[in-house]
């Protein structure tokens, strides 16, 4: 237990965030990661789920079904992935059934843009070891 705030102490704190003076801070959320246990190959393959999502849903499809049996971390990735990848599908097929009305070529303009933002901000979350979810997801894989 950790005297000053009646936690038990993280076992990477004193390792993972010692500054320059070499006293052991504990790291806050930013810092710590989610599967502590994950390996940078797994955390890789997750970021390439995510980032291969920019141009379509067999390049997350082929990683997810290759590495979930070696990486839990993957494995939850890739159907975070998928259910995006999925759940994006639907809405571009509702903003072509508006595309004759205006409001569906704007739809797919914000619908691109916000696309490769979220696959972006995936990608980083998972280099870092986090689990991220997509807010505008489906989740059809559980």
């Amino acid at each position: 237990m950790d005297e000053t705030n009646g936690t038990a102490p993280e076992p990477f704190a004193a390792s993972a965030s010692q500054g320059a003076s070499g006293i052991g801070l504990e790291p806050t959320d930013d810092e710590s990661p989610q599967h502590p246990e994950t390996s940078r190959d797994a955390r890789n393959m997750a970021m390439l789920c995510h980032l291969l999502g920019v141009v379509g849903f067999i390049g997350p499809l082929m990683i997810w079904l290759i590495e979930r049996e070696k990486h839990r971390f993957v494995d939850e990735h890739g159907r975070e992935a998928m259910n995006y990848q999925v759940s994006l599908l639907l809405y571009y097929f509702v903003s072509w059934l508006l595309a004759p009305l205006i409001i569906g070529i704007f739809m797919l303009c914000v619908l691109t843009i916000v696309h490769v933002a979220l696959v972006i901000v995936a990608a980083v979350k998972a280099s870092h070891g986090k689990l991220w979810r997509y807010p505008i997801a489906i989740s059809f894989l559980k």
